[in-house]
C-alpha cells in the first residue's frame, strides 16, 4: 500500500471516528496483522483504548480477526473498507433512486451502525418516516413497520443488504478463530424471518435459551484482545450466517458500474440506446458472475420482451440499436450467435476500459491542451509510434509536437520503448517508440486522485476550524430562534437575528460556498477513483482456471 493511500485512510478515520480510532486503524493498515498488546505498546495508547477502538472498528466492518498458529488472536484492517466510507452518500442516494425513501433511511441507518439487527433498524426508520410526516403536517396516515419490513425484503432480494458472517469457533470451542468464512455465500442473502425483526433490548447480542448454544463471554488473545460476546446460533452455526445485517457495498458498486455504462451509451448514441443497454444489464444482473468480464448471452427476443412498455420499439429498430452498440460504441456489446434472432452479450471489460480512457483524455485535455490530446489518441490507436510519425499523424508542427510529447513523457502520461539494432544501444542505431501503458497510467492517476482527496479534506477541515467561532455563534442564534418560533415571540426573534452582523453573515456565506465547492470536488474525485479502480480490478484479476 502506498503512503498516499495510507494518508487518505488516516484522514477518513480521523474525520469520521476520531483520533484514537484513526491511530489504531492506521496502525493495522500499515502492519497488516497485529494483536492488542502490540498495538497498545507501539501506538502509545492504553490497552482499554485499543480494545474500545477495535470493538468500534469491527462494528464498522473495517477490522476483522483470526486465530494465528500460536493460538493468539490477530486483527487486520481493510483499507478498501475505509475508503468506501467516502461513498456512503452515493449508496444512500442509489437506494433512494431504486426503492424510495424508506429504503434510503434503512440503508443510511445500517451504514451508520455498520452492523445492525433488523428490528432496531426497522424501528428507527419507521420513527424517522413518521417524524417527517409530522414535520410537514401531512394528512397521510402513519407509516406502519410492516411497510418498512417489506422494503427490507426487497433490499435483500436485490442483494443490497446481507447477513453478517458469524464468529466461528475453533475445534476446542474456546476461541473465535475468524469473523467469517461461510460454507455457502448464498445463505448470507437468505430472506429475513419473523425472528430477525424481533426488537432487542440493549446493544448486546441476544441470549439463547439453549444451554449448549448460549452466548459466552470470550477473552481473546490471552487477555490482551477485546472482549467479544459471541452467539453460536443453532440454525446458523453450520453456515456462518449471523442475526446481524450489513450493507452489501459490492452490489452497489455493480450498480455504479452499470450507471456509468448506461450514461456512456447515452452520450455516444442516444437515450433509446441507453434504454436497450439498461434492459440488457437488468436481464444479466442475476445471471452473471460479479467478476466476469462478459455477461451471459441474451437473445434479441428476450431483450425485446423485457423492454419497458413506455420504451417499446420494433424488433428491426432494436436490432439496429444492438448493431450500433456492437460496432459504433467501443464494442460495448458483442454478437455471439444467431439463435433467437441473434445472441448478444455485454463486454464489461471493454466498456469500463472505454470509460476509463474517456476520463484520462479529459485529464490530458485540461492539463496539456487539445493538441496533446490529439497526440495521445494517436498513440492509443497505433500502439508503438516514432516521434516523427506522431507529428505527422497529429498534424502538428515538429517543434510544438516535440515539446508536448516530451512534456507528457516527463510526467509519465506516455512511455518510451527502445529497440536497438546492435547490442551497444548506440542512439544512432536505436529506434525510439512512444506508447501508452494504460495500466501504469491508471495507477499513477489513481495515486494523484488519492492525494487530491487528502488535500481537499484537509482544506475543508481548515476552512471549518478557521470559522469555528462564527459557526458556533450561528448555531446558538438558530437554537434561540427555533425556541422563540415555538413560543410565537416575533419581536424578540428580530432582535436575536441582529446578533449576527452583516459582515459575519457575508463571511459565513463565503465559507458555505467554499465548503460546498470542496464537497463537490470530493464527490467528483471519488467518481474518478471508482472508474480507475474498477478498470484495474478487471485488468489485474487472475485468469479463469483451465477446464
Amino acid at each position: 500500500m502506498s503512503r498516499i493511500n495510507t494518508d487518505l485512510c488516516y484522514q477518513i478515520l480521523k474525520e469520521y471516528y476520531g483520533e484514537v480510532l484513526a491511530a489504531v486503524g492506521i496502525f493495522l493498515v500499515r502492519n497488516k496483522t497485529s494483536s492488542c498488546g502490540i498495538i497498545a505498546h507501539k501506538s502509545g495508547l492504553t490497552i482499554l483504548q485499543v480494545k474500545q477502538a477495535i470493538r468500534s472498528l469491527i462494528q464498522q466492518n473495517i477490522v476483522t480477526f483470526s486465530q494465528s498458529k500460536s493460538g493468539s488472536i490477530e486483527y487486520m484492517a481493510s483499507a478498501n473498507a475505509i475508503l468506501w466510507r467516502l461513498r456512503y452518500p452515493r449508496y444512500i442516494h442509489c437506494a433512494k433512486m431504486l426503492f424510495g425513501d424508506a429504503a434510503e433511511l434503512l440503508v443510511e441507518e445500517i451504514l451508520l451502525q455498520g452492523q445492525s439487527r433488523l428490528g432496531s433498524a426497522v424501528s428507527k426508520t419507521t420513527s424517522k418516516l413518521n417524524d417527517s410526516l409530522v414535520s410537514i403536517a401531512s394528512a397521510l396516515p402513519e407509516i406502519s413497520p410492516s411497510l418498512v419490513k417489506d422494503k427490507v425484503t426487497t433490499l435483500v432480494k436485490a442483494r443490497l443488504l446481507r447477513r453478517c458472517e458469524d464468529i466461528v469457533k475453533d475445534k476446542e470451542g474456546k476461541f473465535a478463530v475468524a469473523s467469517g468464512t461461510v460454507i455457502d455465500p448464498e445463505l448470507l442473502f437468505s430472506l429475513p424471518t419473523a425472528l430477525d425483526f424481533e426488537p432487542v433490548v440493549g446493544s448486546k447480542r441476544p441470549a439463547t435459551t439453549n444451554p449448549e448454544t448460549s452466548s459466552k463471554r470470550l477473552k481473546l488473545d490471552s487477555g490482551d484482545a477485546a472482549d467479544v460476546q459471541v452467539m453460536v446460533n443453532s440454525d446458523s452455526a453450520g453456515c456462518g450466517a449471523s442475526e446481524y445485517w450489513c450493507v452489501n457495498v459490492h452490489q452497489f458498486h455493480h450498480h455504479f458500474r452499470d450507471q456509468a455504462i448506461v450514461a456512456a451509451v447515452a452520450r455516444n448514441i442516444d437515450q433509446k440506446a441507453s434504454e436497450v443497454m439498461r434492459t440488457m444489464l437488468r436481464l444479466s444482473e442475476t445471471r452473471t458472475l460479479p467478476t466476469s468480464p462478459e455477461s451471459v448471452p441474451l437473445s434479441l427476443t428476450e431483450i425485446y420482451n423485457a423492454l419497458p412498455k413506455d420504451k417499446a420499439m420494433q424488433k428491426t429498430t432494436l436490432e439496429q440499436y444492438l448493431k450500433c452498440l456492437s460496432e459504433c460504441c467501443f464494442d460495448f456489446v458483442t454478437k455471439v450467435g444467431e439463435s433467437g434472432g441473434g445472441m448478444y452479450q455485454i463486454n464489461f471489460f471493454k466498456a469500463i476500459k472505454a470509460i476509463c480512457i474517456s476520463h484520462i483524455e479529459t485529464i490530458i485535455l485540461e492539463r496539456f491542451g487539445s493538441k496533446a490530446l490529439r497526440m495521445f489518441r494517436v498513440l492509443l490507436t497505433d500502439k508503438q509510434v516514432e516521434q516523427k510519425q506522431v507529428e505527422e499523424r497529429a498534424m502538428l508542427p515538429p517543434k510544438e509536437a516535440k515539446e508536448l510529447l516530451y512534456k507528457m513523457f516527463a510526467e509519465n502520461f506516455i512511455a518510451l520503448t527502445e529497440l536497438s539494432k546492435t547490442p551497444d544501444h548506440a542512439p544512432t542505431r536505436t529506434f525510439y517508440f512512444f506508447n501508452v501503458n494504460l495500466i501504469q497510467l491508471s495507477r499513477m492517476l489513481l495515486e494523484k486522485c488519492y492525494q487530491a482527496e487528502v488535500n481537499v479534506m484537509i482544506r475543508r477541515r481548515k476552512c471549518m476550524s478557521e470559522n469555528k467561532r462564527l459557526l458556533d455563534k450561528q448555531e446558538r442564534v438558530e437554537a434561540i430562534i427555533a425556541s422563540l418560533d415555538a413560543d410565537g415571540a416575533i419581536e424578540q426573534k428580530e432582535e436575536v437575528e441582529q446578533m449576527v452582523t452583516p459582515s459575519e453573515r457575508a463571511q459565513l456565506k463565503k465559507m458555505a460556498e467554499a465548503t460546498k465547492m470542496l464537497e463537490l470536488c470530493e464527490i467528483q474525485l471519488d467518481h474518478t477513483i471508482f472508474i480507475l479502480e474498477t478498470y484495474l480490478s478487471y485488468t489485474l484479476q487472475p485468469p479463469p482456471p483451465k477446464k
